[in-house]
């Protein structure tokens, strides 16, 4: 298996944590329950106040929030606003029953995910907070596939170095043009297992990070340093 940082173990496999916020309990109750209907690997918090909703924001990290528009002093679009402040890449669902153009316009312009019209039906609802659930933990495979790739570019860069330096061979041009910014991932950690790394190649060549070209330098970079520490 792949080493891992416990931190980044524990992050990717936590619930989904979730927050419904509405001023009218019958609604956030129902909404709780299809946030929970089928779905185990999910954690709701529910709240009847923006004010409140707030606070729970700034004391805890939620991925997921899904708030009325109107409320009592502190409405669907601060809490939006605020929470997008704290984390920009949290999710914020919009249910309103009284909705018009210029704040479906105002909620998008400040990053809501979604935006849903009442009365609606609850499995549009549901279809929805599954898409955003889907979408939080696509996201945190992505950061922790994007952290692999930092290693083993670095690990890459490494090696290219060296055997420039030696004289072995020629500085390689190991990406396309395509990949361009890739350089951005270098980071100070050195991976030490060899054979994890062409397990981290595979898996970014089924999800087109790397073409078939660049699979194979990479590949066989790391099957000749395999053969050479024998």
């Amino acid at each position: 298996m792949f080493a891992m940082p416990e931190s980044k173990l524990i992050e990717m496999y936590n619930p989904v944590k979730i927050l419904i916020v509405d001023d009218d309990k019958v609604i956030a109750d129902i909404l709780k329950d299809l946030a929970l209907m089928d779905e185990q690997e999910r954690s709701v918090s529910v709240c009847y106040d923006g004010a409140e909703a707030m606070s729970m924001i700034k004391n805890e990290s939620f991925d997921l929030i899904i708030t009325d528009l109107i409320m009592p002093n502190v409405g669907g679009l601060d809490v939006l606003k605020y929470a997008k402040k704290k984390d920009p890449d949290i999710i914020v669902i919009i249910v309103t029953g009284y909705a018009s153009l210029e704040t479906a316009i105002a909620a998008v312009r400040e990053g809501a995910y979604d935006y849903i019209m009442k009365p609606c039906k609850m499995g549009e609802i549901q279809i929805v907070i599954n898409r955003a659930a889907d979408k939080i933990k696509i996201n945190r495979e992505n950061k922790e596939l994007t952290r692999k790739l930092k290693e083993v570019y670095q690990e890459l860069m490494l090696l290219n170095d060296q055997r420039h330096k030696s004289g072995q061979i020629k500085s390689l041009n190991f990406f396309s043009s395509g990949m361009a910014g890739l350089h951005y991932l270098y980071n100070d950690s050195l991976p030490e297992n060899y054979i994890d790394k062409l397990k981290v190649l595979s898996s970014l060549k089924e999800k087109e990070l790397l073409t078939e070209s660049e699979f194979k330098t990479f590949k066989d970079h790391y099957l000749n340093l395999l053969s050479s520490n024998k």
